[in-house]
C-alpha cells in the first residue's frame, strides 16, 4: 500500500455510515480515503477508526485494501497522436455515405427569385390574382 493510498470497500448491498470519520460509503464501492482531492483526512484518524473506530465496528461491511481494485488497475492508454482515434475507433467502424438527391436540389436561380419575393414581401398566393 502507498504512503498515500488507504483503500476501502463496503462490500454489502447498503450504505454504511462511518460516524468517527462523518462519512458515508455506498454499497457495493470502494474509496481512497487519502485521495485530498476528495477526503481531508489524516493518516492516524484512519488508524485510530481502523483500531477502535466506525471502521473496526463495521469490518463485517467494510474492508481495507493492500492494492487497488482490479478494474482501477487497468491502465488507458494515451496517444500523442491526434489522428489516432481516427484510425484506431473505440468502437465499430461505419462508413458515413453522403447522398444527394438531384431532385431536392433548387437551382441557384429559383432559390435567388424565392429570396427575393420573400424580401418584397410578395406570396405565391398574391402572385395569381
Amino acid at each position: 500500500m502507498n504512503k498515500k493510498d488507504f483503500w476501502i470497500t463496503n462490500i454489502s448491498n447498503r450504505n454504511v455510515c462511518l460516524r468517527d470519520l462523518a462519512l458515508t460509503v455506498k454499497a457495493n464501492s470502494h474509496a481512497n480515503l487519502l485521495d485530498s482531492k476528495h477526503y481531508h483526512y489524516t493518516l492516524e484518524q484512519l488508524e485510530k477508526s481502523v483500531e477502535s473506530g466506525s471502521i473496526f465496528r463495521k469490518q463485517d461491511k467494510i474492508k481495507i485494501r493492500k492494492v487497488l481494485p482490479d478494474h482501477l488497475q487497468r491502465r488507458i492508454s494515451v496517444s500523442t497522436d491526434p489522428l489516432d482515434k481516427v484510425r484506431k475507433p473505440l468502437y465499430s467502424k461505419v462508413q458515413i455515405v453522403e447522398q444527394k438527391f438531384d431532385e431536392l436540389i433548387e437551382p441557384e436561380e429559383a432559390q435567388a427569385e424565392d429570396i427575393a419575393d420573400i424580401i418584397a414581401g410578395l406570396d405565391e398566393d398574391q402572385e395569381d390574382l
